[in-house]
């Protein structure tokens, strides 16, 4: 059945408006094109909109579009959804707000009432995104993101545009995108459960304001999280975010314990910030799970950078693992020969750890071979890479060298933090190893990869 919201073979817009400002013509506008189906406007006003035939109800139409898109007023809307079903159109969107957000449950009642056997996203909400069949409800003057494999659920209309943006930002391409706002029938789970089984999504995130069917949800999320990784932005639960969440979209949050341990049981990677939902997405969309356990290994060519990582992986209790006699002994060997003023880290027992600072003097060679020594260690779950391509000593080769250690280790995850270099880090993102904006930010992305290497553990074994 979702199907026909997201590969629609024709779609009716109902509210559809010549006025530029109207949102019923914004939405319009993105169906002229870049949308190659049938498009039938409906507005008993006007008899054209941009040059095609609009026509007074759904009545009129010389066939049963697969979509409807409904933006009216509140009990236009409720009179237009039930139009709809009657007509026989499987799923409608309905943009419209002012039902249970605002305290208006009777409103909402009588919209599903009025839905019959068709099926709805909305009310108050943007609707959805299919980057493959260019289908796109948003009212805002949004483009459609670059084609990928990550797919968004979220409540909120809002935040889901800034969710959006920074992906992109990100170079991270979009499948597919669903903002259902009140969730008055399709849900949470129904589009986890849809995104689950869709083979073009390989990574899902989503952002709740609630969970209405606690037990449904985490059977369908563990089904789900066998198969791909699943990232939710979750909602911490003061009493004035559950009040907001209550008057954004209705939804009724549940206590912390309860939201937390529905998350945690469902096989969901949590994160606490967009920046931290982000990098957790940006490094699952392209890097293996770190199968091995918490302990990574961090190679920096300079100090700060270095420091801020090693911090923020206490925050995760993430760890550098202990290296072995054999893997100390390569290592130093490496740094006399190739004169590198550093040494290895210690620990705890004066014990050698797999961290090194090679203070901004280091070769590409030797970030290369002191990372492979690293990653050969059984204990080294994926490595972060700090190579500084705009020092002098550091070749424009680095990404190459660094693709072949991905060759040669393609089950440990390596993450790279770099200054700015457009075109350096480029091609790092190009050979699939993710680039990150600040040491804490790959940290963050390992940390994702580590979790969802304790979720496959978990469930597979």
């Amino acid at each position: 059945m979702l199907d026909f919201f997201f590969e629609p073979r024709s779609v009716a817009i109902l509210g559809a408006s010549s006025d530029e400002k109207k949102y019923g013509r914004l939405i319009f506008n993105h169906f002229v094109v870049p949308f190659h189906g049938r498009i039938y406007p409906i507005n008993p006003k006007v008899t054209e909109i941009m040059g095609i035939k609009c026509y007074p109800s759904v009545f009129d139409l010389p066939e049963v579009p697969d979509l409807a898109i409904v933006v009216l007023p509140t009990k236009l809307a409720i009179k237009s959804v039930a139009e709809c079903s009657k007509r026989g159109i499987p799923a409608i969107v309905c943009i419209t707000a002012g039902f249970s957000e605002i305290g208006r449950d009777d409103l909402q009642a009588a919209l599903v009432k009025a839905l019959g056997d068709s099926r709805l996203i909305g009310p108050n909400c943007l609707g959805l995104i299919d980057t493959q069949t260019n289908v796109n409800t948003l009212f805002p003057n949004f483009e459609l993101p670059k084609q990928g494999h990550v797919s968004l659920i979220s409540q909120s209309g809002s935040l889901a545009i800034d969710l959006l943006l920074v992906l992109q930002q990100n170079n991270i391409g979009l499948r597919r995108f669903v903002s259902y706002g009140n969730g008055a029938d399709l849900n949470e789970t129904d589009f986890l459960q849809y995104f689950g089984s869709d083979p073009g999504t390989h990574v899902i995130g989503a952002y709740l304001e609630g969970i209405k069917a606690g037990r449904k949800f985490i059977k369908v999320s563990q089904a789900v999280a066998r198969k791909k990784p699943i990232v939710a932005l979750k909602l911490p639960m003061t009493e004035e975010v559950t009040m907001a969440a209550r008057s954004h979209t209705g939804a009724v949050a549940s206590p912390t314990g309860i939201y937390k341990e529905i998350l945690k049981r469902s096989g969901i990677i949590q994160c606490d910030s967009t920046s931290q939902f982000v990098n957790s997405i940006k490094a699952l969309y392209t890097q293996p799970p770190a199968i091995f356990g918490r302990y990574i290994a961090l190679v920096a060519n300079t100090g700060g950078p270095a420091a801020m990582a090693l911090y923020r992986m206490n925050r995760y209790n993430l760890e550098l693992a202990v290296l072995s006699e054999e893997a100390v002994n390569e290592a130093e060997a490496v740094i006399s020969k190739q004169g590198v003023q550093t040494s290895l880290s210690r620990g705890k027992g004066n014990k050698a750890l797999s961290f090194l600072d090679l203070t901004g003097s280091a070769t590409t060679e030797v970030i290369v071979q002191i990372s492979k020594i690293f990653l050969k260690q059984n204990n080294v779950s994926g490595i972060i890479i700090v190579p500084r391509t705009d020092a002098p000593t550091v070749s424009k080769d680095a990404p190459a060298r660094i693709e072949l250690l991905r060759r040669e280790f393609p089950q440990k995850p390596i993450l790279i933090y770099n200054l700015p270099d457009p075109t350096v880090n480029s091609e790092f993102e190009r050979y699939g190893i993710p680039v990150f904006k600040t040491a804490e930010d790959a940290v963050d992305g390992i940390n994702a990869l580590v979790e969802r290497g304790n979720i496959l553990r978990q469930f597979l074994h």
